[in-house]
């Protein structure tokens, strides 16, 4: 590897312009060298704005002459297998954006790649590196709560649908909508709190009632198409049976009635959290439950800060894995064992039963 880790991001949306370019720019060491999208001029507008030397239409060129140690991918879903398998095949390390890919097929086919390359496959789980996360995580595996007996994790959104016709609105280029988009994140936070128990079975429910009719749009994405297709999910719950006897439940929406809301509450035999910034202000927004014998008590806990950005948090330790000084904050390995979960999810909504794990 060079002196400097020499990394070609594939994708210059919203993700790569607000997230991975400025993100990679600010670690050490550290240099972006080229930029690739399919449409040649907004590659060409981001290697301006960010001073990349060189700009691409085809990420297989790229990859092959751009001389890069790494890629970053964000680009649409159904695209993430093709290019993380082109680059691990050409010797090169991955970092890759949630899911991983839009099939269980395709996530094997990433792993097994990078196992035989030799490479850092990393998925970018950016909401593990938060601090009230963290705290949560180590409270569960000191034995703090007792036995975990339920977890749930909600992530409400009243109008964030990623602009109709996107590509995140369209199957066959996401595969799915909430649930492959904001539902990967709270499924992976309740499972990375509670140490990924083993999953006994899957029942999902998947609901589209306000895109196709053009309600709940957000801001997020590009490439909106006016009179475009919307055939995707914008509720998704899924119901988690561990094999210890505990339950999971997850709940996400692009579009709802209601207003914004992100919650996670974990439940044990001991104590229990919430995670509520909605109920408890942002400053304090965790709270901790038990009993004593004078009665119940409820505890503000204080929740450790960092004065960096906890979303580039696992670019920096995707780097840092690809010069051999860390793992990353989420292997290709945890990706797939969400993508899995993901899979059943939507095979359990369709066929309308609970799917064993």
């Amino acid at each position: 590897m060079s002196t400097s880790t020499r990394i070609g991001v594939v994708g210059a949306g919203a993700i790569a312009v607000y997230g991975h370019i400025p993100s990679f720019q600010a670690v050490p060491g550290t240099e972006i060298v080229a930029i690739c999208d399919t449409n040649l001029e907004r590659a060409q507008a981001a290697a301006t704005k960010f001073n990349i030397p060189k700009a691409y239409s085809d990420y297989e060129e790229m990859i092959t002459s751009a001389g890069l140690d790494a890629i970053s991918v964000g680009v649409p879903n159904s695209l993430h297998a093709p290019v993380a398998l082109a680059a691990l095949e050409a010797g090169l390390h991955v970092l890759c954006e949630k899911p991983m890919a839009t099939s269980v097929a395709d996530g094997e086919a990433m792993v097994a790649a990078a196992k035989r390359a030799g490479k850092v496959l990393a998925v970018n789980m950016s909401n593990r590196p938060r601090p009230e996360v963290l705290l949560a995580r180590q409270m569960v595996s000191d034995g703090r709560l007792g036995k975990i007996s339920y977890a749930s994790g909600r992530m409400i959104r009243r109008s964030g649908i990623p602009g109709f016709g996107s590509w995140f609105t369209r199957k066959e280029l996401s595969g799915g909508g909430s649930l492959m988009d904001i539902g990967v994140h709270m499924l992976d936070m309740v499972l990375y709190i509670l140490g990924f128990p083993k999953v006994a079975a899957v029942r999902g429910e998947l609901q589209m009632v306000h895109g196709p009719q053009g309600r709940g749009m957000g801001g997020w994405g590009m490439d909106k198409i006016p009179g475009g297709t919307f055939n995707v999910d914008d509720l998704a719950a899924i119901h988690l049976r561990l094999a210890d006897g505990g339950l999971v439940t997850i709940e996400v929406t692009w579009a709802f009635y209601g207003r914004n809301e992100e919650r996670i509450q974990i439940s044990g035999s001991d104590m229990g959290i919430d995670f509520f910034p909605e109920l408890y202000g942002t400053e304090n927004p965790m709270r901790l439950y038990r009993d004593d014998p004078s009665g119940p008590i409820e505890i503000i806990p204080t929740i450790p800060r960092s004065d960096e950005r906890v979303w580039a948090l696992g670019l920096t330790r995707f780097v840092q894995a690809c010069r051999g000084e860390a793992e990353p904050i989420a292997s290709g390995e945890d990706g797939l064992a969400i993508l899995r979960l993901l899979d059943a999810t939507n095979r359990s909504a369709a066929e309308g039963r609970e799917i064993a794990i």
